[in-house]
């Protein structure tokens, strides 16, 4: 065997390896148990008690509203539930006189292989991929795009004030009919946008939870606020709450910027705790 065809096989195994490892870190990434399902429930719940515990089981995620991100005000939604389809927790929470007020959504997933997670992780550890050391921002000028699309100068500091650990940022997303300057709807805008954004996430150490469209409506909230439909549902977990303004330094991300906005007629981004 001739130091070539040993090199190869070296390089073979090696390739091997890091596709297993990656595998094994793709089965382990916290939207695995949500993957076990093509269709969940999602639940948006406003409690008069932030702190009570709302009584479902079988959730396979659930967080507590922080701050909100982009948008106005406090949340409304104190706490976020994903739900197996075959939930028994939706009547509780109808009954429940604690409930001040609950959206429900079926939610099917948008197809994420367990692998592609892996491998952008792995890249992550092995330092491949790396948050940017810039300066966090302090000022709208510094970042691109739509105002009504970017944390205000309040969320900023709501961010930086927070104190460390993983955040969750849950997105609602309502698209246009068709992408300004494109003859494709917003969506299919909004998703090339989404790509570039799903690499910048893991480079800066988060990792995907869940995306998905809405396919139905199962309880329409009272508040007038959030009575108009939402066309889909996404969430990313960041290692802390600074860490999503980094990804503003990432020059794909950033050119990336105008199809969020040519795509998206509204959003609101909450950042959330797991609990």
């Amino acid at each position: 065997m001739n130091i070539v065809l040993v090199g190869l096989v070296v390089l073979g195994g090696i390739g091997v390896l890091i596709i297993a490892a990656a595998g094994v870190i793709g089965l382990r990434q916290p939207s695995r148990r949500i993957y076990r399902h093509d269709t969940v429930v999602f639940a948006a719940v406003r409690q008069d008690d932030p702190a009570l515990r709302l009584a479902a089981p079988d959730a396979l995620w659930r967080s507590t509203a922080q701050f909100t991100l982009i948008g106005e005000g406090e949340p409304y939604w104190t706490h976020y539930l994903i739900l197996p389809p075959e939930t028994h927790a939706l009547a509780a929470l109808r009954e429940d006189p604690a409930v001040l007020d609950l959206f429900v959504a079926e939610v099917e997933l948008t197809s994420i292989p367990a692998i592609a997670l892996g491998v952008l992780r792995l890249r992550h550890r092995l330092g491949l991929t790396r948050r940017p050391a810039g300066p966090l921002p302090t000022m709208l000028d510094t970042i691109a795009g739509r105002r009504e699309l970017l944390p205000t100068i309040e969320a900023i500091a709501r961010a930086q004030a927070q104190p460390d650990g993983p955040v969750a940022m849950i997105n609602f997303l309502d698209y246009h009919a068709r992408a300004k300057g494109d003859a494709v709807d917003g969506r299919a805008s909004y998703l090339r946008y989404g790509r570039e954004a799903f690499k910048a996430v893991h480079a800066v150490g988060g990792q995907f939870l869940f995306a998905g469209t809405i396919a139905a409506v199962l309880a329409r909230p009272r508040s007038a606020d959030w009575q108009a439909p939402w066309d889909d549902l996404a969430a990313m977990i960041y290692p802390d709450p600074t860490a999503i303004f980094a990804m503003e330094q990432i020059p794909a991300y950033r050119r990336a910027l105008g199809e969020r906005d040519a795509g998206l007629k509204r959003t609101r981004v909450i950042a959330t705790r797991s609990g």
